[in-house]
C-alpha cells in the first residue's frame, strides 16, 4: 500500500504526535506548525543546527496527552501554502542530509514505522479517504480510525444502494456531503476517545469494536450505533448521544440525496 502519511493531496502527522495535545483546533495546530516551520527554515542543514532549533522550539511545545506517544518538533509544513505536513528533517525536505536523529525518534524508527491503518485499510478505501479529506487536519483524524471509515462508508452504501467508489467523487455535491460526514471527527468534545481512533486488535487480527453503554443512557440501541460508537458518543467522552445521532442521520441523508 502507498504510505498513508503522504498520499495525493492528503498528509498526516499523527505518528509525530500532531494530535497528542489538548488544543486540536485548526488555528491552534496551524500556529504550532507555522512556528516550527519558520524556526527550522532558518536553521543550518546540519545536526547541530537542527538540534539547536529543536531546543529553541522546546519551550513552546505542547504537553502530550499520552506520554507514550512523543511529540516531534520537526513536523511542520512542506509547502508555502501550508496545506501539507511532514518531516522537515527528512532528506526530501532538507535537500540531502537525513536529520531525523535530531527529533524525538531515530531515523530507523521513522523509516520502518507504519500505523495500524496500513494493515486494516484497503487500498481503495485509503484512496477514498485521501480524496474526500484532502486536508492535513481532517485527513489525519479520519485515516487513523479504520472502524470509523468502514462504518461511514458502509452506512452510505446501505442508504445509497451502491458501494462508494472513486468515480462517485466526481460528483461535487456527493464529495461535499462525504466531507461533512467525516468532519464529525472535528466536532467532538476535547476529551472524546472518538477523536483519536483508539482501537485494539482481536484474535482474528481485526480491530475489537468499541462499545456504548446504552443501558446507562436509558436506550436500547441506535440505528447508527457503529458510527456513534467510533465517535465516543457516551458520557465518558463528554459527547451528547442525541445531538450526534441527529447529525449522523442528517449527514448520511445528505450523502444519499447527493448520490
Amino acid at each position: 500500500m502507498t504510505p498513508l502519511c503522504q498520499r495525493g493531496p492528503a498528509s498526516c502527522g499523527a505518528c509525530c504526535g500532531l494530535y497528542n495535545q489538548r488544543d486540536l483546533s485548526r488555528d491552534g495546530l496551524r500556529s504550532l506548525l507555522r512556528r516550527r516551520t519558520d524556526v527550522l527554515a532558518r536553521a543550518p542543514r546540519t545536526a547541530a543546527g537542527f538540534r539547536a532549533a529543536a531546543q529553541e522550539l522546546a519551550p513552546h511545545e505542547p504537553e502530550p496527552l499520552f506520554p507514550s506517544v512523543k511529540i516531534c518538533p520537526l513536523l511542520g509544513y512542506l509547502d508555502s501554502d501550508e496545506t501539507r505536513v511532514g518531516c522537515l528533517a527528512h532528506p526530501l525536505s532538507t535537500g540531502g542530509p537525513d536529520l531525523r536523529i535530531c527529533g524525538v525518534y531515530t531515523a530507523d524508527i521513522c523509516f520502518s514505522f507504519f500505523c495500524p491503518s496500513h494493515s486494516w485499510l484497503s487500498e481503495d478505501d485509503a484512496q477514498l479517504v485521501a480524496t474526500i479529506c484532502a486536508d492535513f487536519h481532517l485527513y489525519g483524524l479520519v485515516v487513523t480510525d479504520v472502524q470509523f471509515v468502514r462504518a461511514c462508508l458502509s452506512a452510505v452504501a446501505s442508504l445509497a444502494g451502491a458501494r462508494v467508489e472513486l468515480r462517485h467523487l466526481k460528483n461535487d455535491a456527493f464529495l461535499r456531503a462525504l466531507w461533512e460526514l467525516f468532519s464529525l471527527k472535528e466536532e467532538l468534545e476535547p476529551g472524546s476517545e472518538g477523536i483519536y481512533g483508539a482501537f485494539r486488535t482481536g484474535s482474528d487480527g481485526e480491530p475489537v469494536p468499541r462499545q456504548i453503554d446504552f443501558r446507562e443512557l436509558g436506550r436500547d440501541t441506535s440505528t447508527y450505533e457503529e458510527i456513534l460508537t467510533c465517535m465516543g458518543a457516551d458520557p465518558r467522552s463528554g459527547n451528547d448521544l442525541e445531538v450526534l445521532e441527529r447529525e449522523v442521520r442528517r449527514r448520511l441523508q445528505a450523502c444519499q440525496a447527493a448520490l
